[in-house]
């Protein structure tokens, strides 16, 4: 009976890994290919564990990858939350192309599944596109349309937010500034604002706030070799502190 009630409040609730997903993949300078104040290798991979708020059954982990080719670059990131009982999982695969020494154009094939155990699973797929400017001398900017088209329809499919995403980049080797718009077509515009200073050539600290949620983010960055650690903390006035660990490599 508890399994049953368990699973009914899972199905009502607004898919914690994926909308977690989107919130944690961009955050402060989580970009991939724009060149970061320390330069850790041309490809990159990370992977990171983040608790939101404390709750262990929202306990994020994630993989990001990509790799440069003579053509473009390739990148995939996934999120997965849930134990055995109830999981979700997020794919986005990611294929860049130069249409210009400073200009790439990204297009994306996003994969959700939610899988319950003795009970049901949905999955579904979407397209989207994203447009980048790279100078790696002052700035920097990305144009992100996510969810626009559902190559297949599901129950599932409605429930996945529509995103346009932009973000801002401006810095030199010791600051970094980024000013990000977030807007789900279903509520309103988020901004968020991030600051990374480098402190030594193996230390950096990271400030932030996301609007939408009132959250305050500090953290710092260690830099040993090609590996880059770096820990994070986001504080929620009413929820909580959520604690992320990553590591880039």
């Amino acid at each position: 009976m508890k399994e049953i009630c368990l699973l009914i409040v899972l199905t009502h609730l607004a898919f914690p890994a994926f909308e977690n997903a989107f919130k944690f993949q961009y955050l402060g300078s989580n970009l991939p290919n724009i060149q970061d104040s320390v330069q850790i290798s041309q490809n990159k991979k990370s992977v990171s564990l983040i608790l939101p708020f404390g709750q262990p059954y929202l306990k994020l982990a994630s993989l990001n990858y990509s790799h440069p080719f003579s053509y473009g670059t390739y990148e995939i990131y996934m999120v997965t939350t849930g134990e055995k009982l109830y999981q979700e999982i997020m794919l986005e695969n990611k294929f860049e192309f130069s249409l210009h020494p400073h200009y790439k154009l990204a297009g994306l094939l996003n994969t959700y599944l939610i899988s319950i155990e003795n009970y049901s699973s949905h999955h579904s797929l979407s397209a989207g596109l994203r447009l980048k400017y790279s100078n790696s001398d002052h700035l920097s900017y990305f144009i992100e349309y996510k969810n626009g088209y559902f190559l297949t329809q599901s129950s599932l499919s409605k429930d996945i937010p529509e995103l346009i995403h932009i973000s801002v980049f401006h810095g030199n080797k010791r600051n970094r500034f980024v000013y990000s718009l977030v807007k789900d077509l279903l509520y309103p515009l988020d901004y968020q604002i991030f600051w990374k200073n480098t402190l030594h050539p193996n230390l950096a600290i990271n400030f932030g706030i996301i609007s939408s949620s009132k959250e305050l983010m500090v953290g710092c960055d260690f830099f040993i070799g090609n590996i880059s650690p770096q820990i994070f903390i986001l504080h929620h006035s009413n929820l909580g502190i959520t604690y992320g660990f990553k590591i880039t490599f």
